[in-house]
């Protein structure tokens, strides 16, 4: 038995529909931009904050093949961010506009940049999970704008997309990238006082009582 032309057509267009559909994939996220405060016993000092829109404007676009194109607009997040995580660490803290530039208010100041971005799917790790990397250096200016050195941290987080529901991959990945500014802040905490540049410049900003 034949079938009708007009069917045949439809039966094609749907197929094609159905495919081009399970090829597009990709999702575009925003990473949420509210972060608790480091509980910790702060630091008697200000420290200046300079970010600049490379990081406050960051978007990593990345294309895959078969699943499309993916979006991650980490950059309003920053702000926020490194705002919660130095009001924990110091008593205060100071948006500079220009690091290099003397300030006799505050006690140094720190200045990140997002250096990398990595992701990865459930499809290509053949996992549940969705994974990301972000990895930031930061910059440490003295009150007069001298660079005194620099430093890598890289941060991660996963999100199981079984515990978003059915096509959770835009969820799914924002947990993941959440979770890899949420490592950032806590490994952050605990290393910072750790890095050599950073205990040589807080002896010298402790001792001359720099607030």
């Amino acid at each position: 038995m034949t079938m009708p032309r007009m069917t045949m057509k439809a039966c094609i267009g749907l197929l094609l529909a159905a495919t081009l559909s399970a090829c597009s994939g990709g999702a575009t996220i925003e990473v949420p931009t509210q972060f608790p405060v480091p509980l910790v016993q702060p630091l008697p000092l200000t420290i200046g904050l300079h970010l600049d829109k490379s990081l406050t404007e960051y978007v990593h676009k990345e294309a895959i093949e078969a699943r499309g194109n993916w979006r991650i607009i980490l950059g309003p997040a920053q702000k926020p961010m490194f705002d919660s995580l130095l009001q924990g660490l110091f008593t205060g803290v100071e948006f500079v506009d220009d690091p290099l530039a003397p300030n006799d208010g505050i006690a140094g100041v720190l200045h990140p940049s997002i250096e990398e971005l990595q992701f990865s799917t459930p499809q290509q790790t053949h996992t549940e999970y969705f994974e990301v990397w972000i990895k930031y250096k930061f910059i440490l200016y003295d009150n007069n704008g001298v660079a005194l050195g620099d430093w890598e941290l890289t941060a991660y987080g996963k999100a199981n997309e079984g515990n978003y529901g059915m096509k959770s991959k835009e969820p799914a990945l924002q947990a993941a990238a959440f979770a890899a500014c949420r490592d950032a802040m806590a490994f952050f905490t605990l290393e910072f006082q750790k890095v050599p540049t950073v205990k040589n410049w807080l002896q010298s900003a402790l001792k001359e009582g720099r607030t």
